[in-house]
This record gives C-alpha cells, structure tokens and sequence, in this order.
C-alpha cells in the first residue's frame, strides 16, 4: 500500500448554528488542512493527483462561507451574492475534516484510508480516519 501526504492552507467563515457561545457568530479563521492517504497506484504510477486534491479541496473552501444546509443565513447570504459551501451538518472542525475525508473516498476508487486533520488554529483541530468500510457520506452544495 502506497502513503501520500498533503498539506494545503485556505481562508472560510463559518459559523455553528444554534450554538450557544461565541461561535454561534460568523467569524473567520485561516485554516490548516493536513491529508494522509493511504492506497493503490492509479495507472499513471500516482496515489491521488496532488493538483486534483486542490481544485476539489483548497479551491472549493477557500474564500467562502461554509454554513449548515439549516442555517437561516444561508438563503440571505445567497440573495446578495456570497459564495457558499453549504454542508448537511454544522461546520465544525471535526465535521470539515469528515467531510473532506468522505470527498476522497468518494472521488478516489484506489484510496483505501485517509486520515484529514483540520485546524482552525495552530491550538483548535479536528481529526478523522476514514476507511471505505466506515466510508460516512458528507453532503455539500456549493453556491457562487
């Protein structure tokens, strides 16, 4: 089995919907994603196509309001035109790093394992191991 690591900074708001303390507010944080994926070579000798991991990670996240799907924000920041990721769960950081976990799973057929570590700040993270035998399916919209 072959081991890649990916490593990728991106900046997002969010916010936790129906928290009772300060994170129920939006806010922004300059986020750390560290990736470990653990599988077979794809016909090209390669794991996962590291320019891939960044157009359907970095570049989906980066500059954008990730909200959950029942966030009363999301169809007010839609009708003046903000970018969204809208998640079916609140965007903590545990559930950023399963939702990018699920996206790999997902998109990658010789991806066994994958480990995502997401930080909100060099002191806050949240950690999942994912395998295709616990695979949890994340669900997204994005709205541009």
């Amino acid at each position: 089995m072959f081991e890649i690591k990916w490593e990728r900074m991106f900046d997002s708001a969010h916010r936790i919907y129906e928290h009772e303390k300060k994170c129920r507010y939006l806010h922004g944080h300059g986020y750390r994603v560290k990736v470990l994926i653990r599988g077979e070579l794809e016909e090209h000798g390669m794991l996962v196509d590291f320019g891939i991991l960044k157009s359907n990670i970095h570049d989906l996240l980066d500059h954008k309001v990730i909200l959950y799907e029942k966030d009363p924000l999301v169809p007010l920041l839609e009708k003046a035109g903000q970018k969204l990721v809208v998640l079916d769960r609140n965007p903590t950081a545990e559930n950023l790093a399963l939702f990018i976990a699920s996206m790999i799973i997902r998109n990658f057929k010789n991806v066994r394992e994958v480990e995502v570590g997401v930080f909100e700040t060099p002191n806050q993270s949240g950690f999942v191991k994912m395998t295709r035998e616990n695979f949890v399916e994340v669900n997204y919209r994005e709205i541009n």
